[in-house]
């Protein structure tokens, strides 16, 4: 049975960690720092959290006001207040020390240290898709994909309109799941330089990635942190990635494009860079992947939420950002 002073010390505890929970929670927020841990759906409800936490954390400290009567526990649950100091420290431990971390650690994006770990990826980070993918170049091997003409540099139409029938025939969904990868490719295939927006990052590489020999040769556009890898065969290769959240960073996925410049770069990892350059097809671990030859690397700030999160239509937030710009 625990005594008088002991009910109160617990309940205080308890209601010391409920609101240190709401308050870092309302912290993070104030701070814009909420990004660096989850993804935007999942904000939006850690954001309910703040004002449940203090109504139990008053609860707790009426407890420790009010106190009990002959060292009884206050409620009537069949869960009663651990007695062994193991037993309180483990439990009361499990709630302070992430808490303690979290007040006292900066805030930061994860990395190329990260990625290292994770191992960066350098194909779109769906099983379903990179399955899809490989079917499609088994069945259509690159050399008669290559010398097609729909597929060459010289077929593009006058002034690089293309009609929709062509865009059809040249994007052909290989199964219902596609089609809406089929549609951004069309999209993206007709503009002069490809922007990879970090709002449909993940598809629009996706998009890239399954139709790569059409995109042979086109020029593109896309941010990221800048990952060295000694793995990756010839010199002057690195590669450009971002981080892929589905709800928090504890399921991110480092991926990313190998870049090919012609002087080593000489920046750090890490460091956010912009490339400029154009799109290619080429093997990795006898597996086929993109490259970007670069035309021009410009240093840039990182931005302020430096993950990617998938899209639920991200053709229509393609159409969405070319209204806006």
């Amino acid at each position: 049975m625990n005594s008088t002073f002991s009910i109160r010390c617990q309940y205080g505890m308890r209601s010391l960690l409920m609101i240190g929970l709401a308050v870092y929670i309302i912290t993070l927020h104030r701070t814009s720092a909420l990004h660096y841990y989850l993804a935007p759906h999942m904000q939006k409800l850690l954001l309910l959290c703040p004002v449940p936490l203090i109504f139990i954390a008053l609860a707790m400290a009426w407890h420790v006001i009010v106190g009990s009567r002959g060292g009884e526990d206050v409620c009537d649950c069949e869960h009663p207040l651990p007695q062994s100091w193991f037993k309180k420290t483990l439990l009361y431990g499990m709630l302070l020390i992430p808490l303690l971390f979290g007040s006292l650690l900066p805030n930061q994006a994860l990395g190329s240290d990260m990625a290292a770990k994770k191992g960066m990826s350098f194909t779109y980070p769906n099983p379903d898709i990179r399955r899809k993918t490989d079917i499609q170049t088994t069945n259509t091997p690159a050399a008669s994909l290559l010398s097609t003409p729909s597929f060459t540099p010289t077929s593009l139409p006058l002034k690089g309109k293309w009609s929709q029938e062509a865009l059809d025939k040249l994007f052909v969904p290989p199964d219902e799941y596609n089609v809406e990868f089929a549609e951004l490719a069309k999209r993206l295939y007709q503009q002069p330089i490809i922007q990879i927006h970090p709002e449909i990052f993940s598809e629009t590489i996706g998009a890239i990635e399954l139709y790569k020999h059409a995109f042979q040769g086109k020029k593109v556009q896309v941010t990221g942190f800048v990952y060295k890898d000694d793995n990756l065969p010839g010199k002057g290769l690195f590669a450009v990635g971002r981080f892929l959240v589905m709800c928090c960073t504890a399921d991110a996925m480092p991926f990313g494009i190998i870049v090919q410049s012609q002087n080593p770069p000489s920046f750090d990892k890490d460091t956010w860079v912009t490339i400029e350059g154009t799109l290619h097809a080429t093997q990795k671990d006898n597996a086929p992947v993109l490259e970007i030859r670069s035309d021009k690397i410009t240093t840039v700030k990182q931005p302020e939420s430096p993950y990617v999160y998938t899209q639920a239509d991200s053709v229509a937030t393609y159409d969405r950002l070319n209204t806006a710009h």
